[in-house]
């Protein structure tokens, strides 16, 4: 993580989560920052005794730590290397954020890795450094604050836009959204037969993989439906397939995608579940 923040030549937003090693953060997450020139902790081991923490390397070699790299044997006892965080832009200390108050980060935290740039929480991660109490507080810098929800809010919305267009209005759900089939996001009943949707925020060459992944699903007894970015559908070219923005979802034939803009779907939601969306938006407050 230091060399991240050396790289960046500024202190960088880590968030770092125990499980169940550390009962203060079992239900919870640490979000702070690393220095770019923090110095390495050094957290000594030995069988029986309470761990000592040194404040740099240098310190725990004067004091006799043992050093693998020196070729040193270890034997019953254990040498740990950390960092320390900082705070952030809204509070002086490193925080932990229950998982009771911000679900949204136990819900898309990764998954077997011990170090990884956390790009479905990245735009909240920044706005809790900032200190904002909503993703809508930093339209300074960002025209549509949805473009800054995480990939699954994002395909949570979708769903409940199929629910509440007229168009869709035989539309039932039958698994859960996202992380359940490898190339679709949304499976359900509709018109009698299977939909299944897609959603993403990809342009160029990314949408139209996601657009030829999808396109394996259509057939006489399905309907898919492709999520993306306004604008972007007449720059989809599928062999085979035609990609119909706004069309009769009921009238789509085996070789036809429907395209549904994503603004579209957020404007529909804004007005008749604005609560969803305003829920998504909420912040943890760093003053709690």
């Amino acid at each position: 993580m230091r060399k991240v923040a050396r790289d960046e030549e500024r202190p960088v937003v880590v968030s770092a989560y125990y499980g169940n090693r550390v009962d203060q953060y079992g239900n919870s997450i640490l979000i702070g920052r690393v220095d770019p020139e923090a110095d390495v902790h050094i957290i000594y081991c030995q069988k029986g005794e309470a761990p000592v923490v040194y404040e740099s390397e240098t310190a725990a070699r004067e004091a006799g730590v043992p050093d693998e790299n020196d070729g040193d044997e270890l034997e019953d006892e254990w040498v740990f290397k950390a960092l320390p965080l900082i705070g952030c832009d809204a509070y002086d200390e490193p925080k932990s954020f229950s998982f009771t108050d911000y679900p949204l980060l136990s819900a898309v935290r990764p998954r077997h890795h011990s170090f990884c740039n956390w790009y479905a929480a990245k735009e909240h991660l920044r706005a809790i450094d900032m200190g904002a109490d909503s993703l809508r507080d930093i339209e300074d810098d960002v025209d549509d604050p949805s473009s800054l929800l995480a990939p699954a809010q994002l395909e949570v919305l979708c769903n409940e836009y199929l629910r509440l267009e007229e168009a869709y209005d035989e539309y039932t759900q039958t698994l859960p959204v996202g992380r359940t089939m490898r190339d679709v996001d949304i499976v359900g009943q509709y018109d009698g037969g299977t939909l299944f949707a897609q959603v993403t925020q990809a342009t160029g060459s990314d949408l139209e993989e996601k657009a030829e992944k999808l396109a394996a699903y259509a057939d006489e007894n399905t309907v898919c439906i492709l999520f993306g970015p306004s604008g972007e559908v007449t720059e989809i070219d599928v062999e085979g397939y035609e990609i119909l923005q706004e069309p009769n979802p009921t009238a789509l034939s085996a070789t036809e995608i429907a395209y549904e803009p994503v603004s579209k779907v957020v404007s529909t939601v804004d007005t008749e579940r604005a609560d969803l969306l305003e829920t998504m938006y909420e912040l943890p407050d760093p003053a709690q």
